[in-house]
């Protein structure tokens, strides 16, 4: 018997037709969103050398952000206390021993943590000893505040030198400038030594001028300037002699020039130039350097 397939099959293709779709959901009602709150974005460290350095001096009180530290120092003027500076990393070099030596110029510090130094405020000079071990740097000595140089917080010009035999010596030329006046000294330090201080006392006179104050009303003017070094040529087991090669000018105003330029009133007046030459050497002598030979015009002692 054979099957009735056609009506079958038309039966299937009716009743698909006849079937509706269901409807479409209701679109979704959208979601609130939250505000998006921009977070602020933390400053960038500054490029600091001396960070590796710093940070094993000062731990949490280096301030990457900003390249410094501020930390308590030892206060010259109020033995036995300690007050706030901004601490910078200014040189580092290897010792002949293999130590590290880490050279820190402070400054004067305001009520928010920053540097606030002026014109009559020196830098504080601070050196650290450090040895690398194991990829961790480890501080041996610290010398705080051992001198106070310059002025607006700087501890001035800084330069490596050969103090002696084997002996790795910081100079450093400092200064300042007021009504006219400038005056620049030298100052040496021997990061090795058990206790450090500056090596020539107080600091050796190496420049002076007032020209800025040279005016009619001023019948002589002057300005001082020398060339240092250290002679590598002197017998020493300690330190080199220190000598200076000093030019010195002296404006002298003429006869009769100071009324003219009073009655003109002109900014300056006729003036005589006299040049002279001189030498000085300076010795190293019970702690500190001494004069030994020559004269230095600009010398307080």
């Amino acid at each position: 018997m054979k099957t009735a397939v056609a009506p079958l099959i038309a039966l299937i293709f009716l009743s698909a037709c006849s079937r509706k779709e269901p409807p479409a959901p209701p679109a979704a009602a959208p979601v609130a969103q939250a505000p998006v709150v921009a977070r602020p974005t933390p400053a960038p460290a500054v490029e600091d050398r001396y960070a590796p350095l710093m940070r094993a001096v000062f731990g949490s009180q280096y301030r990457g952000d900003k390249g410094d530290a501020l930390a308590p120092m030892p206060d010259s003027d109020h033995p036995g206390t300690r007050s706030p500076l901004v601490l910078s990393g200014v040189e580092s070099t290897q010792l002949p021993s293999g130590e590290t030596v880490l050279v820190v110029a402070g400054e004067q510090v305001d009520e928010n943590g920053n540097a606030n130094s002026s014109h009559a405020s020196p830098g504080y000079l601070s050196l650290y000893l450090l040895r690398q071990e194991n990829g961790q740097w480890n501080v041996l000595r610290r010398h705080e505040n051992v001198a106070q140089l310059g002025s607006h917080g700087s501890v001035g010009k800084l330069a490596w030198v050969e103090l002696g035999p084997g002996k790795t010596g910081l100079a450093a030329e400092h200064g300042m400038t007021g009504q006219g006046t400038t005056v620049m000294q030298l100052s040496l330090f021997d990061p090795a030594a058990e206790k450090i201080a500056d090596l020539t006392g107080n600091g050796l006179q190496i420049h002076y001028d007032d020209e800025g104050g040279c005016s009619e009303m001023r019948e002589r003017c002057a300005s001082v300037d020398a060339k240092w070094r250290l002679d590598a040529a002197s017998p020493t087991e300690t330190y080199y002699d220190l000598v200076l090669d000093i030019e010195s000018t002296e404006r002298i105003a003429k006869p009769g020039a100071m009324d003219a330029g009073l009655k003109d009133g002109a900014d300056d007046i006729e003036r005589d130039e006299r040049t002279a030459r001189t030498s000085a050497r300076y010795g190293f002598v019970d702690g500190k350097y001494r004069l030994r030979e020559g004269k230095n015009p600009m010398d307080a002692e």
